[in-house]
């Protein structure tokens, strides 16, 4: 009603939800046949002895439906067949003789019409279950294609669900060639096996008009022991097929229709995940190029800022550091930063990265970062506190990139925070070790929260000071969080402060392989006079800066 409270829904079932239910029962068969040879008992005792006169025709009509609808046709008849008979034996002399023809009869036709047509419901409900259950399995195996991106993986694994949902003995794949389809590997028994096997020995398939056929049976009889087979083709966008489903059993029964067309539109399902697959294959080059691309733009700007700061560090050493060169010098060092950041994350996207594990000494780790924030915050009222609880003193992890995580949360966080403080702490709660980076400043307002590890953004919000960059701090952290085996956290309350929280395994990353060192750490061991330095460059600069220092 307009206005009124919404309508609630009935506590009791309806009707017909109880005959939806009883209906699900009665599929199940479970002690069915015992309630329906006791119904027709009790009415063949009570026609013949408790109320002969009365017609108990109708009654026996339930133990049929019951009969024909949950066991089916057969039955139904059989059971007509006896109700009829029963019903003469046991009430036809009250009726007289010519009720026992062709009464007797018309009864049994009737019979005989609702034990067929209910039969057949029940045919046609158990078919739709049938498929119903198929389709399930269809959309279950479906949805796992979408979620393997190698073309490789998801040809086995359509094989293998297409043996599934066909209930077939095997499968293959059959791939196009000069040879025509052929196949490496048979899924049989429930694993693969290697078998070189020509299939079709033309390169039209024998589903496409004009190939051959006739005299020439496909290889799967011959070969592998089977007697039936069912073929798919996997549709591409380039027009011809090049790619089969082959399913197959031993035993001589041809595959339905059903199972045909339910095989058909998963072929559709691997199609689309084969085509996904080549997508991500694409992005991924693509990324790859651009990161090789991003290396050879910073490799190409870096090198005449190195040129550029050794003639800046003679110029200043011969006149007395003038004010011109100072300025010269910190801008070269100010894009020499930004560089080697667009180099690091060039070097992240194309997976260019290793780390070494070794024990890190945190307390250390912590001096050496509060020695490098000191001139990002001086000049501020900003307390810099650090503390190590118990337990967190020595994880397993790489230094180099564990430093330069939290140089690039600490410089985030004094690029936003006026006064107050910047604590950096370490505990351990449970196998993780937990360095949180906490800070007093602006915070992130809660639109821009999901958006911060994202490269090339920087937010709206407006720093202290000055605040060169380029938005890839926060994502090149998180990336070197991945790679030591852990993860990235941010909390923040806008206008109050923000807090990272890097959780690492305490016993050290996971063993990577196939990965190229790409950080150089610092030298930290002494160089003696009089060595002697092999320089390979082939930059033209560079010799000829160094050319009056050899």
């Amino acid at each position: 009603m307009p206005g009124g409270s919404p309508r609630q829904p009935r506590a009791l079932p309806t009707l017909l939800d109880r005959l939806l239910q009883a209906e699900a029962s009665l599929r199940q068969r479970h002690g069915l046949g015992l309630l329906v040879a006791t119904m027709i008992g009790t009415l063949a005792v009570a026609d013949a002895w408790l109320w002969p006169e009365i017609s108990l025709a109708p009654g026996y009509v339930v133990p049929i439906t019951l009969g024909a609808y949950a066991f089916g046709m057969r039955l139904g008849v059989e059971l007509s067949v006896l109700c009829a008979i029963l019903r003469v034996l046991c009430a036809g002399h009250a009726y007289g003789p010519w009720w026992l023809y062709a009464g007797s009869v018309l009864m049994l036709s009737e019979y005989l019409l609702l034990a067929l047509g209910v039969g057949l419901l029940g045919r046609a409900v158990r078919r739709i279950e049938r498929h119903a259950r198929v389709l399930g399995r269809l959309s279950a195996v479906a949805g796992g294609l979408t979620t393997a991106l190698d073309p490789e993986a998801i040809v086995r694994q359509s094989v293998e669900s297409s043996v599934l949902l066909t209930g077939a003995d095997g499968g293959f794949a059959a791939t196009a060639g000069d040879a025509g389809w052929c196949t490496e590997a048979v899924f049989r028994h429930g694993c693969w096996h290697a078998q070189n096997l020509v299939w079709w020995p033309h390169a039209a398939g024998p589903w496409e008009a004009g190939s051959a056929s006739g005299a020439e049976e496909p290889a799967t009889p011959q070969q592998l022991g089977a007697r039936v087979q069912l073929v798919v083709p996997i549709p591409s966008v380039e027009g011809r097929p090049a790619l089969a489903i082959v399913v197959f059993r031993g035993a001589p029964h041809v595959f339905e229709r059903p199972t045909r067309e339910v095989l058909e539109l998963f072929a559709l399902h691997v199609a689309a995940a084969l085509k996904a697959a080549t997508l991500y294959r694409a992005a991924v080059e693509a990324t790859e190029e651009k990161a090789r691309m991003l290396a050879c733009v910073a490799h190409d700007l870096r090198n005449p800022l190195h040129g550029l700061l050794w003639d800046t560090d003679t110029l200043r050493a011969e006149n007395g550091g003038r004010k011109e060169l100072e300025r010269m010098n910190d801008n070269a060092l100010l894009a020499l930063h930004l560089v080697r950041t667009l180099q690091e994350f060039a070097a992240i996207e194309g997976r260019q990265l290793s780390v070494s594990p070794q024990p890190v000494p945190l307390a250390r780790v912590f001096d050496d970062l509060q020695a490098t924030v000191g001139p990002l915050i001086s000049g501020r009222p900003i307390e810099f506190r650090s503390r190590v609880a118990a337990g967190a003193e020595t994880p397993v992890s790489d230094p180099y990139r564990l430093q330069q995580i939290l140089g690039n949360l600490l410089a985030n966080a004094a690029k936003f925070t006026e006064r107050g403080a910047i604590e950096l702490a370490a505990e351990r709660p449970s196998a993780e070790i937990v360095i949180s980076v906490r800070d007093t400043g602006i915070g992130i307002e809660p639109s821009e929260l999901r958006r911060v590890f994202e490269p090339f953004y920087r937010g709206r919000a407006r720093a202290i000071g000055p605040a060169p960059g380029m938005g890839l701090g926060l994502a090149i952290a998180r990336e070197l969080a991945g790679l030591l085996g852990g993860r990235l956290e941010v909390e923040s309350e806008f206008g109050r402060g923000s807090t990272f929280r890097l959780r690492l395994p305490a016993e050290g990353p996971p063993a990577q392989t196939g990965a190229l060192p790409a950080h150089d750490a610092p030298m930290t061991a002494a160089s003696p006079r009089g060595a002697v330095v092999l320089l390979v460059d082939d930059d033209g600069q560079h010799w000829a800066v160094l050319a009056p220092v050899a």
